[in-house]
Protein backbone atom coordinates (compact mmCIF):
# COMPACT_ATOMS: atom_id res chain seq x y z
CA UNK A 1 0.00 0.00 0.00
CA UNK A 2 1.35 3.43 -0.92
CA UNK A 3 1.67 6.35 1.42
CA UNK A 4 -1.67 7.72 2.58
CA UNK A 5 -2.06 11.49 2.39
CA UNK A 6 -2.46 12.64 6.03
CA UNK A 7 -5.11 15.24 5.21
CA UNK A 8 -7.22 12.73 3.31
CA UNK A 9 -6.69 10.22 6.12
CA UNK A 10 -7.95 12.68 8.75
CA UNK A 11 -10.99 13.62 6.68
CA UNK A 12 -11.92 10.01 5.87
CA UNK A 13 -11.48 8.90 9.49
CA UNK A 14 -13.68 11.72 10.77
CA UNK A 15 -16.30 10.92 8.14
CA UNK A 16 -16.38 7.26 9.13
CA UNK A 17 -16.80 8.11 12.81
CA UNK A 18 -19.53 10.59 11.90
CA UNK A 19 -21.34 7.90 9.89
CA UNK A 20 -21.21 5.49 12.85
CA UNK A 21 -22.52 8.14 15.22
CA UNK A 22 -25.20 8.98 12.67
CA UNK A 23 -26.40 5.37 12.80
CA UNK A 24 -26.94 5.77 16.52
CA UNK A 25 -28.64 9.16 16.25
CA UNK A 26 -30.99 7.82 13.59
CA UNK A 27 -31.96 4.87 15.78
CA UNK A 28 -32.51 7.10 18.82
CA UNK A 29 -35.01 9.13 16.84
CA UNK A 30 -36.80 6.02 15.55
CA UNK A 31 -36.81 3.82 18.66
CA UNK A 32 -40.11 3.24 20.42
CA UNK A 33 -38.96 2.06 23.84
CA UNK A 34 -36.74 3.77 26.42
CA UNK A 35 -34.29 0.88 25.95
CA UNK A 36 -33.20 2.68 22.77
CA UNK A 37 -34.01 6.36 23.08
CA UNK A 38 -33.29 6.86 26.80
CA UNK A 39 -31.23 4.03 28.27
CA UNK A 40 -29.25 3.63 25.02
CA UNK A 41 -28.89 -0.12 25.53
CA UNK A 42 -27.55 -0.51 22.00
CA UNK A 43 -24.53 0.05 19.76
CA UNK A 44 -23.64 0.65 16.10
CA UNK A 45 -20.54 -0.05 14.02
CA UNK A 46 -19.23 -0.05 10.48
CA UNK A 47 -17.29 -3.23 9.69
CA UNK A 48 -14.98 -4.05 6.82
CA UNK A 49 -15.33 -7.03 4.51
CA UNK A 50 -13.52 -9.28 7.00
CA UNK A 51 -15.70 -8.02 9.89
CA UNK A 52 -13.04 -5.79 11.41
CA UNK A 53 -14.35 -2.66 13.16
CA UNK A 54 -13.75 0.42 10.99
CA UNK A 55 -15.62 2.88 13.20
CA UNK A 56 -18.09 2.71 16.04
CA UNK A 57 -20.58 4.96 17.75
CA UNK A 58 -20.88 5.75 21.39
CA UNK A 59 -22.97 3.11 23.09
CA UNK A 60 -22.95 -0.05 25.17
CA UNK A 61 -19.24 -0.86 25.23
CA UNK A 62 -19.61 -4.59 25.79
CA UNK A 63 -21.78 -4.72 22.66
CA UNK A 64 -19.31 -2.74 20.56
CA UNK A 65 -16.41 -5.07 21.24
CA UNK A 66 -18.52 -8.08 20.24
CA UNK A 67 -20.03 -6.90 16.95
CA UNK A 68 -17.16 -8.05 14.73
CA UNK A 69 -17.02 -11.66 16.01
CA UNK A 70 -20.84 -11.88 16.09
CA UNK A 71 -21.23 -10.75 12.47
CA UNK A 72 -18.40 -13.10 11.47
CA UNK A 73 -20.36 -16.02 12.96
CA UNK A 74 -23.48 -15.03 11.04
CA UNK A 75 -21.67 -14.58 7.74
CA UNK A 76 -20.01 -17.97 8.17
CA UNK A 77 -23.44 -19.56 8.69
CA UNK A 78 -25.15 -17.82 5.77
CA UNK A 79 -22.21 -17.68 3.38
CA UNK A 80 -20.67 -14.44 2.19
CA UNK A 81 -21.48 -15.43 -1.38
CA UNK A 82 -25.19 -15.55 -0.50
CA UNK A 83 -25.41 -11.95 0.70
CA UNK A 84 -27.09 -9.42 -1.60
CA UNK A 85 -27.90 -5.70 -1.58
CA UNK A 86 -31.01 -5.00 0.50
CA UNK A 87 -30.51 -7.98 2.82
CA UNK A 88 -31.01 -7.54 6.55
CA UNK A 89 -29.59 -10.33 8.69
CA UNK A 90 -30.98 -11.01 12.16
CA UNK A 91 -29.73 -13.23 14.97
CA UNK A 92 -30.56 -13.54 18.65
CA UNK A 93 -28.68 -16.71 19.53
CA UNK A 94 -26.24 -16.53 22.48
CA UNK A 95 -23.56 -18.76 20.96
CA UNK A 96 -23.66 -16.76 17.74
CA UNK A 97 -23.93 -13.21 19.03
CA UNK A 98 -22.21 -13.52 22.41
CA UNK A 99 -25.27 -12.09 24.16
CA UNK A 100 -28.53 -13.23 25.67
CA UNK A 101 -31.57 -13.65 23.47
CA UNK A 102 -33.00 -10.19 24.13
CA UNK A 103 -29.85 -8.55 22.68
CA UNK A 104 -30.64 -8.80 18.98
CA UNK A 105 -27.92 -8.49 16.35
CA UNK A 106 -29.01 -6.81 13.11
CA UNK A 107 -26.73 -6.04 10.18
CA UNK A 108 -26.78 -5.31 6.48
CA UNK A 109 -24.08 -6.06 3.92
CA UNK A 110 -22.94 -2.90 2.14
CA UNK A 111 -22.18 -3.15 -1.56
CA UNK A 112 -20.45 -0.40 -3.51
CA UNK A 113 -20.77 -0.59 -7.28
CA UNK A 114 -21.76 -4.22 -7.05
CA UNK A 115 -18.91 -5.32 -4.79
CA UNK A 116 -19.12 -6.13 -1.07
CA UNK A 117 -17.35 -3.37 0.88
CA UNK A 118 -18.36 -4.14 4.46
CA UNK A 119 -21.26 -4.21 6.90
CA UNK A 120 -23.43 -1.87 8.92
CA UNK A 121 -24.06 -3.63 12.24
CA UNK A 122 -26.02 -3.00 15.40
CA UNK A 123 -26.99 -4.78 18.58
CA UNK A 124 -29.87 -3.65 20.77
CA UNK A 125 -31.80 -4.96 23.78
CA UNK A 126 -35.38 -5.88 22.87
CA UNK A 127 -38.18 -5.67 25.40
CA UNK A 128 -39.22 -9.32 25.20
CA UNK A 129 -38.56 -12.51 23.27
CA UNK A 130 -40.60 -14.90 25.37
CA UNK A 131 -38.30 -15.80 28.26
CA UNK A 132 -39.94 -17.09 31.45
CA UNK A 133 -39.52 -13.59 32.91
CA UNK A 134 -37.95 -10.32 31.71
CA UNK A 135 -34.69 -11.36 33.38
CA UNK A 136 -34.80 -15.06 34.31
CA UNK A 137 -32.21 -15.01 37.07
CA UNK A 138 -33.04 -18.60 38.07
CA UNK A 139 -33.15 -20.31 34.67
CA UNK A 140 -31.58 -23.77 34.50
CA UNK A 141 -32.04 -24.28 30.77
CA UNK A 142 -31.43 -22.15 27.69
CA UNK A 143 -35.02 -22.96 26.72
CA UNK A 144 -36.27 -20.83 29.62
CA UNK A 145 -34.44 -17.78 28.30
CA UNK A 146 -36.51 -16.90 25.27
CA UNK A 147 -36.60 -17.47 21.53
CA UNK A 148 -33.20 -18.21 19.99
CA UNK A 149 -32.95 -16.88 16.46
CA UNK A 150 -30.16 -18.38 14.33
CA UNK A 151 -28.54 -16.23 11.63
CA UNK A 152 -31.15 -15.64 8.94
CA UNK A 153 -32.24 -13.08 6.41
CA UNK A 154 -35.20 -11.16 7.79
CA UNK A 155 -35.19 -9.07 4.61
CA UNK A 156 -34.12 -10.47 1.23
CA UNK A 157 -33.22 -7.80 -1.31
CA UNK A 158 -35.25 -5.34 0.71
CA UNK A 159 -38.34 -7.56 1.05
CA UNK A 160 -39.53 -8.58 4.52
CA UNK A 161 -39.81 -12.33 5.01
CA UNK A 162 -43.18 -12.21 6.68
CA UNK A 163 -43.14 -15.83 7.87
CA UNK A 164 -39.93 -15.23 9.84
CA UNK A 165 -41.36 -12.13 11.43
CA UNK A 166 -44.52 -14.01 12.39
CA UNK A 167 -42.39 -16.50 14.32
CA UNK A 168 -40.68 -13.66 16.21
CA UNK A 169 -43.97 -11.88 16.76
CA UNK A 170 -45.64 -15.01 18.14
CA UNK A 171 -42.88 -15.44 20.73
CA UNK A 172 -42.99 -11.95 22.22
CA UNK A 173 -45.24 -10.44 24.87
CA UNK A 174 -44.70 -7.03 23.24
CA UNK A 175 -44.38 -7.61 19.48
CA UNK A 176 -45.24 -4.03 18.51
CA UNK A 177 -42.43 -2.70 20.71
CA UNK A 178 -39.98 -5.25 19.34
CA UNK A 179 -40.98 -4.35 15.78
CA UNK A 180 -40.49 -0.65 16.45
CA UNK A 181 -37.00 -1.04 17.91
CA UNK A 182 -36.04 -3.48 15.13
CA UNK A 183 -36.99 -0.84 12.57
CA UNK A 184 -34.85 1.68 14.47
CA UNK A 185 -31.87 -0.65 14.11
CA UNK A 186 -32.57 -1.11 10.40
CA UNK A 187 -32.86 2.65 9.95
CA UNK A 188 -29.41 3.00 11.53
CA UNK A 189 -27.99 0.49 9.05
CA UNK A 190 -29.62 2.25 6.11
CA UNK A 191 -28.19 5.59 7.22
CA UNK A 192 -24.71 4.01 7.25
CA UNK A 193 -25.18 2.70 3.71
CA UNK A 194 -26.12 6.18 2.55
CA UNK A 195 -23.18 7.81 4.31
CA UNK A 196 -20.68 5.26 3.03
CA UNK A 197 -21.92 5.66 -0.53
CA UNK A 198 -21.47 9.43 -0.34
CA UNK A 199 -17.98 9.03 1.15
CA UNK A 200 -16.86 6.58 -1.53
CA UNK A 201 -18.38 8.63 -4.32
CA UNK A 202 -16.45 11.69 -3.15
CA UNK A 203 -13.03 10.20 -2.36
CA UNK A 204 -13.03 6.96 -4.33
CA UNK A 205 -12.61 3.42 -3.14
CA UNK A 206 -8.93 3.50 -4.10
CA UNK A 207 -8.37 6.25 -1.52
CA UNK A 208 -10.74 5.10 1.23
CA UNK A 209 -9.53 1.50 1.51
CA UNK A 210 -5.88 2.46 2.17
CA UNK A 211 -7.10 5.01 4.72
CA UNK A 212 -8.94 2.28 6.61
CA UNK A 213 -5.81 0.12 6.73
CA UNK A 214 -3.76 3.06 7.97
CA UNK A 215 -6.39 3.75 10.66
CA UNK A 216 -5.93 0.18 11.86
CA UNK A 217 -2.14 0.35 11.68
CA UNK A 218 -1.97 3.66 13.53
CA UNK A 219 -4.22 2.36 16.31
CA UNK A 220 -2.13 -0.79 16.59
CA UNK A 221 1.08 1.25 16.86
CA UNK A 222 -0.44 3.43 19.57
CA UNK A 223 -1.70 0.56 21.73
CA UNK A 224 1.50 -1.45 21.29
CA UNK A 225 3.59 1.52 22.34
CA UNK A 226 1.58 1.73 25.56
CA UNK A 227 1.80 -2.01 26.24
CA UNK A 228 5.59 -1.84 25.81
CA UNK A 229 5.76 0.63 28.70
CA UNK A 230 4.51 -2.10 31.06
CA UNK A 231 7.37 -4.25 32.39
CA UNK A 232 7.32 -7.78 31.01
CA UNK A 233 5.76 -10.17 33.48
CA UNK A 234 2.59 -11.85 34.68
CA UNK A 235 0.05 -9.82 36.66
CA UNK A 236 -2.71 -11.65 38.50
CA UNK A 237 -5.97 -10.78 40.20
CA UNK A 238 -9.17 -12.46 41.32
CA UNK A 239 -12.60 -11.25 42.25
CA UNK A 240 -15.95 -12.84 42.98
CA UNK A 241 -19.49 -12.81 41.67
CA UNK A 242 -22.03 -12.72 44.50
CA UNK A 243 -23.86 -15.88 43.41
CA UNK A 244 -25.11 -17.73 40.36
CA UNK A 245 -28.74 -16.62 40.59
CA UNK A 246 -29.95 -19.89 42.16
CA UNK A 247 -27.52 -20.76 44.95
CA UNK A 248 -27.52 -17.36 46.61
CA UNK A 249 -24.88 -18.26 49.21
CA UNK A 250 -22.01 -19.39 46.97
CA UNK A 251 -19.45 -16.84 45.75
CA UNK A 252 -18.02 -17.53 42.28
CA UNK A 253 -14.32 -16.78 41.67
CA UNK A 254 -13.05 -15.28 38.43
CA UNK A 255 -9.26 -15.42 38.10
CA UNK A 256 -7.11 -13.57 35.60
CA UNK A 257 -3.41 -13.71 34.75
CA UNK A 258 -2.21 -11.03 32.32
CA UNK A 259 1.09 -11.81 30.62
CA UNK A 260 2.92 -8.87 29.08
CA UNK A 261 5.67 -9.71 26.64
CA UNK A 262 6.99 -6.79 24.65
CA UNK A 263 3.97 -5.28 22.89
CA UNK A 264 1.81 -8.40 23.18
CA UNK A 265 -0.69 -9.01 25.93
CA UNK A 266 -2.29 -12.37 26.80
CA UNK A 267 -5.20 -12.61 29.24
CA UNK A 268 -5.68 -16.05 30.80
CA UNK A 269 -8.77 -16.96 32.85
CA UNK A 270 -7.62 -20.45 33.80
CA UNK A 271 -8.74 -21.30 37.32
CA UNK A 272 -12.04 -19.40 37.18
CA UNK A 273 -15.25 -21.00 38.41
CA UNK A 274 -16.70 -23.78 36.26
CA UNK A 275 -19.77 -23.31 34.11
CA UNK A 276 -22.89 -22.94 36.24
CA UNK A 277 -26.26 -24.71 36.09
CA UNK A 278 -27.79 -21.27 36.09
CA UNK A 279 -27.87 -18.15 33.88
CA UNK A 280 -24.63 -16.77 35.39
CA UNK A 281 -22.50 -18.01 32.51
CA UNK A 282 -20.24 -15.84 30.40
CA UNK A 283 -19.98 -16.18 26.62
CA UNK A 284 -16.65 -16.25 24.82
CA UNK A 285 -17.42 -13.33 22.50
CA UNK A 286 -18.34 -11.04 25.37
CA UNK A 287 -15.36 -12.17 27.46
CA UNK A 288 -13.20 -11.19 24.49
CA UNK A 289 -15.07 -7.90 24.21
CA UNK A 290 -14.61 -7.11 27.91
CA UNK A 291 -10.86 -7.70 27.66
CA UNK A 292 -10.57 -5.46 24.60
CA UNK A 293 -12.64 -2.69 26.16
CA UNK A 294 -10.71 -2.77 29.44
CA UNK A 295 -7.28 -2.60 27.78
CA UNK A 296 -8.24 0.24 25.45
CA UNK A 297 -9.87 2.20 28.29
CA UNK A 298 -6.62 1.99 30.27
CA UNK A 299 -4.07 2.55 27.54
CA UNK A 300 -5.75 4.61 24.81
CA UNK A 301 -8.96 6.10 26.20
CA UNK A 302 -9.03 9.20 23.99
CA UNK A 303 -8.64 7.55 20.59
CA UNK A 304 -11.64 6.35 18.54
CA UNK A 305 -12.11 2.59 18.67
CA UNK A 306 -11.37 0.32 15.72
CA UNK A 307 -9.95 -3.10 14.89
CA UNK A 308 -6.33 -2.00 15.22
CA UNK A 309 -6.58 -1.84 19.00
CA UNK A 310 -7.53 -5.52 19.16
CA UNK A 311 -4.50 -6.93 17.35
CA UNK A 312 -2.07 -7.22 20.30
CA UNK A 313 -4.61 -8.86 22.64
CA UNK A 314 -5.01 -12.62 23.03
CA UNK A 315 -7.54 -14.24 25.38
CA UNK A 316 -7.43 -17.70 26.93
CA UNK A 317 -10.85 -18.66 28.29
CA UNK A 318 -11.21 -22.39 29.01
CA UNK A 319 -14.38 -23.87 27.54
CA UNK A 320 -16.79 -25.04 30.19
CA UNK A 321 -15.81 -22.24 32.56
CA UNK A 322 -17.85 -19.30 33.78
CA UNK A 323 -16.14 -17.04 31.22
CA UNK A 324 -16.71 -19.40 28.26
CA UNK A 325 -19.74 -21.57 28.81
CA UNK A 326 -20.47 -24.47 26.49
CA UNK A 327 -23.05 -24.20 23.68
CA UNK A 328 -26.58 -24.49 25.01
CA UNK A 329 -25.78 -23.51 28.60
CA UNK A 330 -28.14 -20.97 30.20
CA UNK A 331 -26.47 -17.57 29.91
CA UNK A 332 -29.00 -14.81 30.43
CA UNK A 333 -26.76 -13.10 33.01
CA UNK A 334 -23.68 -13.25 30.77
CA UNK A 335 -23.11 -9.49 30.99
CA UNK A 336 -22.56 -9.56 34.75
CA UNK A 337 -19.60 -11.89 34.25
CA UNK A 338 -18.19 -9.47 31.67
CA UNK A 339 -18.70 -6.50 33.98
CA UNK A 340 -16.61 -8.16 36.64
CA UNK A 341 -13.85 -8.78 34.07
CA UNK A 342 -13.59 -5.04 33.40
CA UNK A 343 -12.71 -4.36 37.01
CA UNK A 344 -10.53 -7.45 37.22
CA UNK A 345 -8.25 -6.19 34.44
CA UNK A 346 -7.79 -2.96 36.37
CA UNK A 347 -7.02 -4.81 39.59
CA UNK A 348 -4.41 -6.98 37.88
CA UNK A 349 -2.56 -3.98 36.43
CA UNK A 350 -3.00 -1.36 39.15
CA UNK A 351 0.52 -1.63 40.57
CA UNK A 352 2.21 -1.15 37.18
CA UNK A 353 -0.30 1.47 35.99
CA UNK A 354 -1.02 3.43 39.18
CA UNK A 355 -1.72 6.66 37.30
CA UNK A 356 -4.27 5.08 34.97
CA UNK A 357 -6.13 2.57 37.13
CA UNK A 358 -8.95 3.87 39.35
CA UNK A 359 -10.44 2.11 42.35
CA UNK A 360 -13.46 -0.02 41.60
CA UNK A 361 -16.66 1.79 40.71
CA UNK A 362 -20.08 0.66 41.86
CA UNK A 363 -19.18 -2.19 39.48
CA UNK A 364 -22.64 -3.00 38.22
CA UNK A 365 -25.37 -1.59 36.03
CA UNK A 366 -27.64 -2.19 39.07
CA UNK A 367 -30.31 -3.44 36.73
CA UNK A 368 -33.84 -3.76 37.98
CA UNK A 369 -37.28 -3.11 36.62
CA UNK A 370 -40.97 -3.81 36.56
CA UNK A 371 -43.48 -5.51 34.28
CA UNK A 372 -47.23 -5.90 34.23
CA UNK A 373 -50.47 -5.29 32.39
CA UNK A 374 -51.68 -1.75 31.92
CA UNK A 375 -54.87 -1.45 34.02
CA UNK A 376 -56.45 0.80 31.40
CA UNK A 377 -55.58 -1.03 28.17
CA UNK A 378 -54.67 -4.52 29.33
CA UNK A 379 -51.47 -4.35 27.25
CA UNK A 380 -48.18 -5.76 28.48
CA UNK A 381 -45.58 -3.26 29.64
CA UNK A 382 -42.03 -3.64 30.87
CA UNK A 383 -39.48 -1.14 32.08
CA UNK A 384 -35.85 -1.39 33.11
CA UNK A 385 -35.02 1.25 35.72
CA UNK A 386 -31.20 1.07 36.08
CA UNK A 387 -29.75 3.11 38.91
CA UNK A 388 -26.36 4.75 38.60
CA UNK A 389 -23.31 4.32 40.78
CA UNK A 390 -20.29 6.19 42.09
CA UNK A 391 -17.01 5.94 40.21
CA UNK A 392 -13.79 4.91 41.94
CA UNK A 393 -11.25 7.52 42.99
CA UNK A 394 -7.98 7.65 41.07
CA UNK A 395 -4.47 9.07 41.32
CA UNK A 396 -5.56 12.58 40.35
CA UNK A 397 -9.08 13.11 41.58
CA UNK A 398 -12.15 11.94 43.46
CA UNK A 399 -14.50 9.56 41.70
CA UNK A 400 -17.47 11.10 39.96
CA UNK A 401 -20.88 10.56 41.50
CA UNK A 402 -24.05 9.46 39.71
CA UNK A 403 -22.48 7.97 36.59
CA UNK A 404 -22.93 4.67 34.80
CA UNK A 405 -20.10 2.12 34.96
CA UNK A 406 -17.68 1.42 32.13
CA UNK A 407 -19.59 -1.60 30.85
CA UNK A 408 -22.62 0.53 30.14
CA UNK A 409 -20.59 3.10 28.25
CA UNK A 410 -22.98 5.78 27.02
CA UNK A 411 -25.99 4.10 28.61
CA UNK A 412 -28.12 6.16 30.96
CA UNK A 413 -30.70 5.67 33.63
CA UNK A 414 -34.32 6.31 32.67
CA UNK A 415 -35.49 9.81 33.69
CA UNK A 416 -38.27 9.93 36.24
CA UNK A 417 -40.42 11.95 33.83
CA UNK A 418 -40.24 9.19 31.21
CA UNK A 419 -41.01 6.43 33.70
CA UNK A 420 -43.97 8.27 35.18
CA UNK A 421 -45.46 9.23 31.81
CA UNK A 422 -45.06 5.80 30.21
CA UNK A 423 -45.62 3.34 33.07
CA UNK A 424 -47.66 3.03 36.30
CA UNK A 425 -44.60 3.96 38.38
CA UNK A 426 -43.87 6.98 40.57
CA UNK A 427 -40.32 7.97 41.40
CA UNK A 428 -40.65 9.32 44.93
CA UNK A 429 -37.05 10.37 45.40
CA UNK A 430 -33.57 10.19 43.90
CA UNK A 431 -30.73 11.14 46.21
CA UNK A 432 -27.02 10.77 46.83
CA UNK A 433 -26.11 8.71 49.88
CA UNK A 434 -23.96 10.24 52.59
CA UNK A 435 -20.80 8.29 53.59
CA UNK A 436 -21.19 5.89 50.66
CA UNK A 437 -18.09 6.81 48.66
CA UNK A 438 -15.04 4.80 49.67
CA UNK A 439 -12.79 6.89 51.94
CA UNK A 440 -9.40 7.71 50.46
CA UNK A 441 -6.92 10.45 49.70
CA UNK A 442 -9.18 10.73 46.69
CA UNK A 443 -12.69 9.73 47.70
CA UNK A 444 -14.87 7.36 45.72
CA UNK A 445 -17.95 8.81 44.07
CA UNK A 446 -21.01 8.56 46.27
CA UNK A 447 -23.86 6.11 45.77
CA UNK A 448 -27.39 6.91 44.67
CA UNK A 449 -30.65 5.82 46.27
CA UNK A 450 -33.88 5.73 44.24
CA UNK A 451 -37.36 5.03 45.62
CA UNK A 452 -40.08 3.71 43.28
CA UNK A 453 -43.78 3.37 44.17
CA UNK A 454 -46.24 1.38 42.07
CA UNK A 455 -49.58 2.91 41.15
CA UNK A 456 -50.83 -0.42 39.76
CA UNK A 457 -49.97 -4.07 40.48
CA UNK A 458 -46.74 -5.21 38.82
CA UNK A 459 -43.86 -7.62 39.15
CA UNK A 460 -40.41 -6.45 40.27
CA UNK A 461 -37.27 -8.13 38.93
CA UNK A 462 -33.63 -7.37 39.57
CA UNK A 463 -30.08 -8.43 38.76
CA UNK A 464 -27.72 -6.78 41.22
CA UNK A 465 -24.08 -7.70 41.73
CA UNK A 466 -21.49 -6.41 44.20
CA UNK A 467 -24.00 -6.69 47.01
CA UNK A 468 -21.69 -9.01 48.94
CA UNK A 469 -18.17 -8.48 47.67
CA UNK A 470 -16.43 -5.11 48.23
CA UNK A 471 -16.11 -2.20 45.85
CA UNK A 472 -12.37 -2.30 46.51
CA UNK A 473 -10.16 0.71 47.01
CA UNK A 474 -6.51 1.05 46.02
CA UNK A 475 -3.31 1.94 47.86
CA UNK A 476 -4.99 2.22 51.23
CA UNK A 477 -8.36 3.46 49.95
CA UNK A 478 -11.46 1.87 51.48
CA UNK A 479 -14.45 0.17 49.91
CA UNK A 480 -17.60 1.97 48.80
CA UNK A 481 -21.20 1.23 49.75
CA UNK A 482 -22.51 -2.03 48.28
CA UNK A 483 -25.43 -2.42 45.85
CA UNK A 484 -28.84 -3.76 46.93
CA UNK A 485 -32.61 -3.35 46.60
CA UNK A 486 -35.10 -3.11 49.45
CA UNK A 487 -38.65 -4.27 48.73
CA UNK A 488 -41.37 -2.76 50.92
CA UNK A 489 -44.53 -4.80 50.35
CA UNK A 490 -47.78 -4.29 52.21
CA UNK A 491 -48.48 -8.04 52.12
CA UNK A 492 -44.99 -9.54 52.19
CA UNK A 493 -43.15 -7.17 54.48
CA UNK A 494 -39.78 -5.51 53.97
CA UNK A 495 -36.84 -7.51 52.70
CA UNK A 496 -33.61 -7.13 50.73
CA UNK A 497 -33.04 -8.70 47.33
CA UNK A 498 -30.12 -8.88 44.90
CA UNK A 499 -31.35 -11.21 42.16
CA UNK A 500 -34.93 -12.25 41.52
CA UNK A 501 -36.88 -13.09 38.34
CA UNK A 502 -40.08 -11.50 39.58
CA UNK A 503 -41.79 -10.52 42.84
CA UNK A 504 -45.52 -9.81 42.60
CA UNK A 505 -46.27 -6.42 44.14
CA UNK A 506 -49.44 -4.45 44.74
CA UNK A 507 -50.46 -0.90 44.10
CA UNK A 508 -48.74 1.29 46.68
CA UNK A 509 -45.78 -1.03 47.27
CA UNK A 510 -42.32 0.51 47.17
CA UNK A 511 -38.85 -0.56 46.05
CA UNK A 512 -35.76 1.36 47.19
CA UNK A 513 -32.56 0.71 45.22
CA UNK A 514 -29.09 1.62 46.46
CA UNK A 515 -26.49 1.82 43.69
CA UNK A 516 -23.11 1.59 45.35
CA UNK A 517 -20.28 4.04 45.85
CA UNK A 518 -16.83 3.86 44.29
CA UNK A 519 -13.77 2.72 46.16
CA UNK A 520 -11.29 5.22 47.56
CA UNK A 521 -7.74 5.79 46.29
CA UNK A 522 -4.90 6.30 48.77
CA UNK A 523 -4.87 6.62 52.54
CA UNK A 524 -7.92 8.56 53.81
CA UNK A 525 -5.73 10.14 56.51
CA UNK A 526 -3.79 11.88 53.71
CA UNK A 527 -6.88 13.63 52.37
CA UNK A 528 -6.77 17.40 52.54
CA UNK A 529 -8.87 18.37 55.59
CA UNK A 530 -10.36 21.23 53.59
CA UNK A 531 -11.60 18.73 51.01
CA UNK A 532 -13.22 16.75 53.82
CA UNK A 533 -14.89 19.92 55.13
CA UNK A 534 -16.25 20.58 51.64
CA UNK A 535 -17.54 16.99 51.46
CA UNK A 536 -19.43 17.55 54.71
CA UNK A 537 -20.91 20.80 53.42
CA UNK A 538 -21.99 18.98 50.23
CA UNK A 539 -23.40 16.14 52.39
CA UNK A 540 -21.18 13.57 50.66
CA UNK A 541 -19.65 12.82 54.08
CA UNK A 542 -21.24 13.16 57.52
CA UNK A 543 -19.44 14.92 60.39
CA UNK A 544 -19.18 11.52 62.07
CA UNK A 545 -17.72 10.02 58.88
CA UNK A 546 -15.20 12.86 58.65
CA UNK A 547 -13.93 11.97 62.12
CA UNK A 548 -14.17 8.19 61.79
CA UNK A 549 -12.82 7.73 58.24
CA UNK A 550 -10.60 10.75 57.68
CA UNK A 551 -9.54 11.80 61.17
CA UNK A 552 -10.88 15.32 60.59
CA UNK A 553 -12.50 17.12 63.54
CA UNK A 554 -15.04 19.78 62.62
CA UNK A 555 -16.99 22.30 64.66
CA UNK A 556 -19.52 25.02 63.98
CA UNK A 557 -19.11 28.63 65.03
CA UNK A 558 -21.71 31.24 64.21
CA UNK A 559 -23.24 28.88 61.67
CA UNK A 560 -19.95 28.28 59.83
CA UNK A 561 -18.21 24.89 59.67
CA UNK A 562 -14.55 24.97 60.71
CA UNK A 563 -11.66 22.53 61.01
CA UNK A 564 -10.13 22.03 64.45
CA UNK A 565 -6.53 21.79 63.22
CA UNK A 566 -4.96 20.68 66.50
CA UNK A 567 -7.59 18.06 67.24
CA UNK A 568 -7.36 16.80 63.65
CA UNK A 569 -3.58 16.41 63.81
CA UNK A 570 -3.85 14.52 67.11
CA UNK A 571 -6.66 12.26 65.91
CA UNK A 572 -4.85 11.41 62.69
CA UNK A 573 -1.69 10.60 64.66
CA UNK A 574 -3.69 8.33 66.95
CA UNK A 575 -5.42 6.59 64.02
CA UNK A 576 -2.12 6.02 62.22
CA UNK A 577 -0.59 4.57 65.36
CA UNK A 578 -3.61 2.32 65.85
CA UNK A 579 -3.40 1.14 62.24
CA UNK A 580 0.34 0.48 62.53
CA UNK A 581 -0.22 -1.46 65.76
CA UNK A 582 -2.93 -3.52 64.14
CA UNK A 583 -0.69 -4.33 61.18
CA UNK A 584 2.11 -5.45 63.52
CA UNK A 585 -0.28 -7.67 65.43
Amino acid sequence: MGRVDPITLAVVRSNLISIANGMQETAFRCGVTPYVYEIMDCCFSILDEEMGVIAQSHGMLLFLGSLGPAVKNCVAAIGKENLEPGDIVLSAHPNVTGAHTNDALVFSPFFYRGKLFGYAATKSHWLDLGAKSPFPTDSTSIFEEGLRIPPLKLYRKGVLQQDIWEIVKSNSRAPDMVWGDLQAQIAGCRSAEKGLTELLDKYGEASVRPCIQEIYNYSERMIRSEIEKIPDGVYCAEDYLDDNGIDLKQLLPVRLAIQVRGSDLTMDFTGSAPEQKSPMNGLLITTLSACRVAVKALLAPDLPGNEGFNRPIQVIAPEGSIVNSSPGAPSFLYAWVAQLILGLVNHALHRVLPQQVPALSGADVVCEGFEGRDPQTGKYWGAITPCVIGQGGDALSDGESYLNPLSAGACRNTPAEVLESAYPIRVERVELVEDSGGPGRHRGGVASRTAFRLVAPASFFCIIEKGKTPHWGLFGGKKGLRNYALVQSQRKGTFEVLKHPGIALDEGDRVVVAAGGGGGYGDPLDRDPEAVRTDVLERYVSPEGARRDYGVVLFRDAGTLHIDADATAQLRSDLRAKTAGGNQA
